[in-house]
C-alpha cells in the first residue's frame, strides 16, 4: 500500500511540477542574457514553444513572456524578450535585451510534443548582477611624430584605448519571404565603446540607386528582427542595414537582394474584342495585363462564355488557354444567339479578377451568304477556251475562281483584287489547291437544275407514251369519274 501511494505521488509531482534540473545563468545589468532552450527538430518538426516566468504548469506557461506556433512569434510580453536562435533547427533560446536587476529569477521554456505526458520542460535560474565598477584606462602613445627642431620636439598625435568611435555594421539576414513583405533579423558587432542607439534600415528597388528611391525606417536598440511590408509581388529588392551610437552610423551592413513570391494579377487581360466569323463560330482577342498588374510569370488564361440571356443565368463553358496565344475561336456555336465572354489570367499563385463582360452574336444564314457574294466576274480569252473569273471575299481572306466550264473551279491565293486579271493563271497545279467547301457548292448549284431539266423529260416521254398507247388500242382501261380504277374491255373518249 505504501509502494502504491509513493508512485502515485510520483506521477502527480511529474504532473504539476514538471520534471528537468535547473540551470542558472548570471549576468550583468545592462547585458544581453541568453537563457538556451533546444530541441530536435529534425525528429519532430517545428514545434509550438512558450516562455514564462517561474514553475512550469500542467500546461503553458505561467506569467508568459514569449510563445511561438511553429516558426512564427505569437505573442510576445515586452520588446526585450527575443529568440534570435534558429526556429527552423529547434533553437528557441530566449534573450533578454539590457538585463534588469527584476529580471532575476527561475524561468521556464516549455516544448509541446503531440502526445500525453511527452512535453519537453526546462527550468532555468538567472542571477542579474550589478553592472561591475571601471575605471578609465590609461592613455597609451600608439603612434608619435616630431617636427621642428631637436631642441623644439613636439608630440602632435596620440591615440588611447577606450576612445569612442562609431560601431560596426550589423550582420542581416532573411527571416521569411512573402508576397508583399519580408522579414529581416540582424545581429550586432563591436558597439564602439558606446551604447547602442538603434539601428537604420534602407530596402530599395532593384533597378534604383541608393541615392534615389530608397526606403528608410529607424529601429529600437533592443530589437533584432522587423518587416518590410507594402511591397511590390514578384519584385526584386535591395536591403541593408546601419547600427548607430553617439558617435554617428556604422558602415553599411551586408547587402540583401531579394525577390518576392507571386501573387494572383491584380488586373484582367486588356482590349478584349469578339468578332463572329460565321453562324457558328466567334473569334476573340485579347492582351496581357499592364506588367505592373500581373505579379508574377503568366501561365495562360480562364476564358469562360455562355449563352446570353439578361433574365436567367445559363451554364458555363469554361476553356484553359495555356499555350501562349492570344486569341481563341469558339465553334459550334448556335446561330443568331447572343454569347457573353469573360477571361482572367493565371499565374503560378491563381486567378486574376475577370474582365468586363461582353456580348456578341454569331451570324445568320443570310448574313454570312451576303458576305460570300461574288463581286466581280470577268471573261477571259485563253488558247483553248474561254474561261471566266469570279473573285469572293470572305471576312478573313480573298478568293479567286477560275473556270472553263460552269462545273469547274481552281482557288488562287495572294491575288490582286484591284487587277484580278493579273493573277490569272492556266497552270494545272492550281486546281489542286480548290477547297472541299467550295467544290460541293458549285456541284449543288449545277446538279440541281440539271436534275429539274432531267425530270421534265422523263415525264413529257410518258405523257407522250401514254397518248400513243391509249390512240392504238394496245391498252384497255376502264375509267370512272376522270380517275384511274382498274384494266377492262372499253376505254374512254378522248
Amino acid at each position: 500500500m505504501d509502494s502504491y501511494i509513493s508512485c502515485c505521488w510520483l506521477v502527480f509531482y511529474l504532473l504539476f511540477f514538471g520534471s528537468g534540473s535547473t540551470v542558472t545563468i548570471q549576468g550583468f545589468v545592462g547585458d544581453d542574457v541568453t537563457l538556451t532552450c533546444k530541441y530536435d527538430a529534425r525528429h519532430y518538426g517545428t514545434l509550438s514553444v512558450c516562455w514564462g516566468r517561474g514553475h512550469i504548469p500542467n500546461s503553458g506557461c505561467d506569467t508568459e513572456l514569449i510563445r511561438t506556433e511553429g516558426i512564427r512569434v505569437a505573442n510576445r510580453a515586452s520588446v526585450r524578450y527575443h529568440l534570435q536562435g534558429d526556429l527552423r533547427a529547434g533553437d528557441v533560446s530566449l534573450t533578454i535585451l539590457q538585463a534588469q536587476m527584476k529580471d532575476s529569477g527561475l524561468y521556464g521554456c516549455r516544448v509541446d510534443i503531440p502526445g500525453w505526458f511527452n512535453d519537453q520542460k526546462h527550468h532555468l535560474e538567472l542571477v542579474i548582477k550589478p553592472a561591475p565598477e571601471t575605471t578609465p584606462e590609461p592613455w597609451i602613445p600608439r603612434e608619435s611624430t616630431t617636427v621642428g627642431y631637436p631642441e623644439e620636439q613636439t608630440t602632435t598625435m596620440q591615440t588611447t584605448m577606450g576612445l569612442s568611435v562609431p560601431p560596426d555594421p550589423p550582420t542581416v539576414a532573411i527571416r521569411e519571404i512573402s508576397a508583399r513583405s519580408i522579414s529581416v533579423w540582424w545581429s550586432t558587432g563591436f558597439d564602439g565603446n558606446t551604447p547602442i542607439t538603434g539601428y537604420h534600415l534602407e530596402c530599395k528597388s532593384q533597378s534604383d540607386s541608393w541615392v534615389d528611391g530608397v526606403r528608410g525606417s529607424n529601429i529600437l536598440p533592443w530589437e533584432r528582427e522587423t518587416a518590410i511590408n507594402d511591397l511590390r509581388p514578384f519584385y526584386t529588392y535591395n536591403i541593408r542595414m546601419f547600427t548607430k551610437n553617439d558617435m554617428g552610423l556604422s558602415k553599411p551592413s551586408n547587402e540583401l537582394t531579394i525577390t518576392t513570391k507571386e501573387a494572383a494579377p491584380d488586373g484582367p487581360p486588356q482590349d478584349v474584342k469578339l468578332e463572329a466569323l460565321s453562324s457558328h463560330s466567334i473569334r476573340v482577342t485579347f492582351r496581357a495585363p499592364e506588367l505592373s498588374l500581373q505579379n508574377g510569370l503568366i501561365r495562360g488564361y480562364q476564358l469562360r462564355y455562355r449563352e446570353y440571356s439578361p433574365q436567367e443565368r445559363l451554364p458555363v463553358r469554361v476553356v484553359y488557354l495555356m499555350d501562349g496565344s492570344e486569341s481563341f475561336t469558339m465553334n459550334n456555336l448556335q446561330e443568331a444567339t447572343e454569347y457573353s465572354v469573360t477571361l482572367h489570367t493565371i499565374n503560378s499563385a491563381g486567378l486574376g479578377p475577370s474582365s468586363q463582360e461582353l456580348v456578341c452574336s454569331t451570324l445568320t444564314n443570310d448574313d454570312q451568304h451576303h458576305m460570300t457574294t461574288t463581286q466581280a466576274t470577268t471573261e477571259v480569252q485563253t488558247e483553248h477556251s474561254t474561261s471566266t473569273i469570279a473573285t469572293t471575299t470572305y471576312s478573313t481572306e480573298t478568293w479567286l475562281l477560275v473556270t472553263d466550264s460552269p462545273t469547274q473551279g481552281q482557288r488562287v491565293d495572294n491575288f490582286s483584287t484591284t487587277n484580278p486579271l493579273s493573277n490569272f493563271t492556266t497552270d494545272p497545279a492550281l486546281s489542286k489547291k480548290l477547297g472541299t467547301e467550295e467544290q460541293s457548292g458549285h456541284l449543288v448549284a449545277i446538279l440541281v437544275p440539271v436534275l429539274v431539266l432531267g425530270l421534265l423529260v422523263v415525264m413529257a416521254i410518258i405523257w407522250q407514251f401514254r397518248r400513243t398507247t391509249l390512240k392504238t388500242g394496245s391498252w384497255k382501261i376502264i375509267w370512272k369519274n376522270n380517275d384511274f380504277m382498274s384494266f377492262g374491255d372499253s376505254e374512254p373518249a378522248l
